[in-house]
């Protein structure tokens, strides 16, 4: 009779973990079709930098620091609206903006590195709109 008890006990656990495994939720890699906007990417921790969409105008250009100083817009997730210096991965981007334009970037940060690349100028100083 223990021996009975045993074994139902065991096919029991049996059945309840294989039930258990097969209610988990499935993953998917394909992205999901929500209609809220999401950050440039969502990297794992060990997987590489963050981006988020930064919108701002151009305060001024530290050409010796190679950054751009940019009143920026909150961004949602990362900081709130603020004026600060953001580095440049490339110098053409320093030559191609000025001070007053409205830009477009991403902000690109892993640890306590943070810069701005690809840099869209969406107005430029002193148009109107």
């Amino acid at each position: 009779m223990r021996k009975m008890l045993i074994a139902a006990f065991l096919v029991l656990l049996v059945e309840m973990i294989s039930c258990s495994s097969s209610e988990q939720p499935k993953t998917s890699s394909a992205p999901s079709a929500s209609s809220e906007p999401q950050p440039a990417s969502q990297p794992t921790a060990d997987s590489g930098p963050k981006r988020y969409h930064l919108e701002g105008t151009v305060v001024s250009i530290d050409r010796q620091q190679k950054r751009l100083i940019v009143d920026g817009k909150d961004i949602p997730g990362f900081m709130a609206a603020m004026t600060m210096p953001y580095p440049v991965a490339d110098d053409q981007t320093l030559n191609r903006v000025k001070p007053g334009d409205e830009i477009t970037a991403d902000v690109v940060a892993k640890d306590s590195d943070i810069h701005i690349d690809n840099v869209v100028v969406v107005k430029k100083a002193g148009t109107k709109k």
